[in-house]
């Protein structure tokens, strides 16, 4: 079965039918290696059971033995070999050592070719396969070209396969071509599927396509590979097959430092001529170093000022076969040239990876990338950031702290196994209690929205317990999560139990906002119970508090029954504006029912909730009256 082929299978299925109809086809299909050729040869193989078969295979150690594949080709025919002319059955025996030597004109042997198939085509229909008909050797690709040209009417199918950028009689004979690209990530999805590869989750589906540009063959052994896969951008997946080799193979030959150029184009990333130019010149690689490998055939091609490899496995290729070494040196170059203000984030990572152990300059480069992803709401890159910032952290307690923001950032792009393996790691470092409580907040957190509802509560508020003499607002703020959280998880005791000693522990002298935190905490598991009296206690802190967050009471009413939203409305209408510390209401919002998640909005370090900043409250008491 093959996937995402489905048009290149019509096409084949065509050149079978009208073979069968009396109709000479032919076709070349195109393609880099791994790329399925090979796999659609054997499709029309398998569909043409009532076809007479003639098939070979180019070989690259035949390539200088003439006529060795029209040997390999033709040998099922041979016994229609004295049906041909005289001059042509020598001239064709002479050419396969079947016979005495003749010297013989090429386009006798290739008219003999011609004479000898269509006889064979007499018996039946035939199909002609030929696969990696670019080692074929050129004598016999340039006969069976030749007759390949001629044949018209003749119940005859010839399909063959050429690499990309691999020269052959077969492209410069003007035959029909099918161009073969990468599979789609629906494709590819399905293949990692059913060859069982280690991971076909839908991000390594999407960097597997990305990496191999949907290679069947590299995905195959790609994904075989998936717990070793490493996490930074600029380390690209290993890659092991013969794929690499091919690709390696072009770059024989060239001068020492026009490999080196290569690898700087490799490790780049984003190959700016400019920018790979003056890299190679820090190196003191010279101009015709440079030169060489910008004209490097079937590697590299120039698209206006970007030098680019042909193919994501030649870049892999070039970039696995340096050392480790020489890799550190090209990244460290690439740092040391970009000095645009637009780098700056690119100038992190290769400055990460041309670091050796511990390096203070690449950490913190990283960490300000991670801010900047942060407030573009890149988690994903964020946490990327962050984690490798961490690894190259020396300071324990600084890299634990890096670690719990790389998981927090995790978290927030829904990765949460990842998320919980760095926070595990990052406990193991921490050592302030602050840190640590930071660490099981967040894990009590993706506990509860896992499912774990009271193990998360139980996790949060023992995590309260332990700041509570350190930092009695962050308790606060930790018990109202844990009560908000589980309301509605069926244990109201231990809901109301996190609630009451939140409030406890408020003070006159507590701004606004820890206050509310608490209220909330302790009025919202009455409304699903409907227990006004709970309620009331929120409206109680609205008029003495007319600069409280509105957000967080307003998100309340879309928890409760209709009659007891509307009281809650009355509040929220006091207040008009919803500025408060982002982390704490991501928290606080976190432990609400799917409707409230998907309502809240992070925006340049701010929450904003819908249904809260309009005048009069209007959306709020939309909201109440749906509920």
């Amino acid at each position: 079965m093959l996937l995402g082929r489905q048009r290149e299978l019509q096409v084949i299925d065509e050149v079978l039918a009208a073979a069968r109809l009396g109709k000479s086809t032919r076709l070349v299909i195109r393609g880099e290696p791994g790329i399925g050729k090979t796999a659609l040869l054997e499709y029309a193989a398998s569909q043409a059971a009532s076809m007479q078969l003639l098939s070979a295979r180019g070989v690259e150690f035949e390539a200088d033995l003439p006529f060795a594949g029209l040997h390999e080709l033709l040998r099922p025919a041979l016994g229609s070999i004295g049906q041909l002319p005289t001059l042509h059955a020598s001239a064709l025996r002479s050419s396969l050592g079947l016979g005495d030597r003749i010297e013989a004109d090429r386009l006798i042997v290739g008219a003999a070719v011609l004479g000898l198939i269509s006889a064979y085509a007499e018996n039946g229909p035939v199909l002609l396969t030929i696969d990696d008909a670019n080692w074929m050797d050129r004598s016999s690709a340039e006969a069976i070209a030749f007759a390949a040209r001629r044949l018209l009417a003749d119940p005859v199918a010839i399909v063959v396969a050429v690499r990309e950028g691999e020269e052959s009689p077969f492209l410069s004979a003007g035959l029909p071509e099918l161009n073969l690209s990468g599979l789609d990530e629906g494709a590819a999805a399905e293949l990692l599927t059913v060859s069982k590869a280690a991971d076909s989750s839908a991000e390594f589906v999407r960097r597997m396509v990305e990496a191999t540009g949907g290679n069947p063959l590299a995905l195959l052994e790609l994904g075989r590979a998936a717990s070793h896969l490493p996490a930074t951008p600029y380390e690209e997946l290993p890659i092991s097959t013969s794929v690499e080799r091919a690709y390696l193979r072009r770059a024989d030959g060239l001068s020492e430092g026009a490999r080196q150029v290569l690898l700087v184009i490799a490790a780049s990333g984003v190959p700016e001529l400019g920018l790979v130019q003056r890299a190679a010149s820090a190196l003191g690689v010279k101009t015709s170093d440079i030169e060489q490998a910008e004209g490097a055939k079937g590697l590299v091609a120039q698209r206006g000022r970007r030098l680019e490899f042909v193919h994501p496995l030649a870049r892999s290729a070039i970039y696995h076969s340096a050392s480790p070494a020489a890799r550190r040196v090209a990244h460290r170059a690439l740092a040391r040239v970009m000095t645009d203000p637009i780098d700056v984030d690119r100038r992190a990572w290769h400055l990460a990876a041309a670091a050796v152990g511990w390096d203070r300059e690449a950490a913190d480069a990283l960490q300000q990338a991670a801010l900047r992803a942060r407030e573009s709401t890149g988690y994903d890159a964020a946490a990327s950031a962050w984690a490798e910032s961490a690894r190259l952290t020396e300071a324990p307690e600084r890299r634990a702290e890096r670690l719990f923001f790389a998981a927090e950032n995790r978290w927030l792009a829904g990765s949460a196994e990842r998320a919980l393996e760095l926070l595990a790691t990052a406990k193991k470092l921490a050592k302030a209690p602050e840190r640590r409580v930071d660490i099981e907040n967040l894990s009590g957190h993706i506990a509860m929205r896992r499912g774990a509802v009271m193990r998360g509560y139980a996790t949060l508020t023992a995590a309260a317990e332990a700041i509570e003499s350190v930092d009695r607002v962050k308790a606060i703020r930790i018990l109202a999560d844990a009560a908000l959280s589980s309301c509605g998880a069926g244990h109201p005791a231990d809901t109301l139990a996190a609630a009451r000693r939140a409030l406890e522990l408020l003070t006159p002298t507590d701004s606004p906002e820890s206050k509310i935190f608490a209220h909330v905490a302790f009025g919202a598991p009455g409304l699903p119970t409907r227990d006004a009296s709970r309620v009331h206690d929120l409206d109680r802190i609205g008029p003495r508090h007319p600069e409280q967050p509105r957000g967080v009471l307003a998100r309340v009413c879309r928890l409760a029954p209709r009659e007891l939203a509307q009281q809650v409305v009355v509040v929220a209408e006091q207040h008009e504006t919803a500025r408060i510390d982002d982390r704490r209401v991501v928290q606080l919002g976190v432990g609400l029912p799917g409707r409230e998640r998907r309502d809240r909005r992070l925006h340049h370090g701010r929450v904003t909730e819908p249904g809260v900043a309009v005048p009069g409250g209007e959306r709020a008491r939309n909201r109440a009256a749906r509920s």
